[in-house]
């Protein structure tokens, strides 16, 4: 079940980017466009590299051809999908409008947010649940109570893991004073969550980091095991990942048309086999309460400093 876990993450990517994309084009057909012997501009959409965290380089490059082809059969319009280092050159460039939509992870979007008042969510993109949690997780024999107990001990990091999960492990180590690399001992990076979890179990290990709706499953579909584990910290509540643009940059008709799209892509049938094949369950219209959750996580999770992951 959790071998496929970075395959799944890889298809999530993929669906913000190929549902943005076809309903973007569709807001942009609404535009007059230029003189017939004029071809328009592709419509840029920025990508930071965090997104792309352990899928192989070969699934990455035959994203661009595939967002391409699907852009000029569906609506004739070219798009481009623009990979930047970070989310710090994603808000940028969003800022600037050398991009018009960016893809980004909650917090991400809430650091650049902060430092540019004018960029906005559009929707965020919901698979189980609009917020996400990270787990840090204990063998249940173990005497380990707390994070300081962990010091010096080894750690599993899953291939795959998700960047709340990451950071929320970093900062756990950085409160206490060290770098993570410095805080444990070892660390491994098994091949996926399930894999991680054996680890702990069978004691090669002390403690791994998951994503909450993961481990909710995890705990369905193997009791016996979860049983013999335990939380030893859980996160803040993470906002979900969102489609953002830069306020005045799209016209608000427009960017109207491209929400209803968006969010009623899974009541048609068409929406419903993309959601399906991409293990998405829904776009949704941003809740009030994603605006506080992400000056909440600004103030737990300041804008890194230095090399972090």
């Amino acid at each position: 079940m959790f071998a496929s876990q970075r395959v799944g993450r890889l298809r999530s990517v993929l669906s913000l980017l190929i549902s943005a994309a076809l309903l973007l084009g569709l807001a942009m057909t609404l535009v007059p466009g230029p003189a017939p012997a004029e071809e328009p501009a592709p419509l840029k959409i920025g990508i930071p590299g965090s997104l792309f965290r352990d899928i192989p380089k070969a699934a990455i490059n035959a994203l661009t051809p595939m967002f391409t082809q699907l852009m000029e059969s569906q609506i004739g319009m070219k798009g481009q999908i623009v990979f930047l280092s970070g989310p710090n050159e994603v808000g940028q460039q969003l800022n600037d409008n050398q991009i018009q939509l960016a893809v980004m992870h909650g917090f991400e979007f809430a650091w650049e947010q902060n430092k540019h008042k004018g960029l906005k969510p559009l929707v965020i993109a919901v698979n189980q649940s609009p917020k996400l949690t990270a787990q840090l997780v204990v063998a249940k024999e173990s005497s380990f109570n707390k994070m300081e107990d962990l010091k010096g001990q080894s750690v599993a990091i899953p291939r795959g893991t998700r960047e709340h999960c990451r950071l929320f492990l970093s900062r756990q180590c950085r409160t206490l004073g060290h770098q993570q690399d410095k805080f444990f001992s070892t660390q491994t990076n098994p091949a996926h969550m399930g894999a991680a979890l054996e680890e702990l179990l069978t004691g090669k290990v002390q403690a791994t980091v998951v994503d909450g709706a993961a481990w909710e499953t995890y705990k369905r579909s193997s009791p016996g095991k979860a049983g013999r584990l335990k939380l030893l910290a859980q996160s803040e509540a993470f906002p979900t990942g969102v489609v953002a643009y830069k306020e005045g940059n799209i016209s608000e008709a427009n960017l109207k048309k491209f929400t209803d799209g968006l969010t009623s892509a899974h009541e048609r049938p068409a929406g419903v086999q993309l959601m399906t094949m991409w293990k998405m369950n829904r776009f949704e219209v941003v809740p009030a309460e994603y605006h506080q959750m992400l000056s909440d996580i600004v103030r737990a999770y300041p804008p890194p400093i230095g090399d972090e992951p």
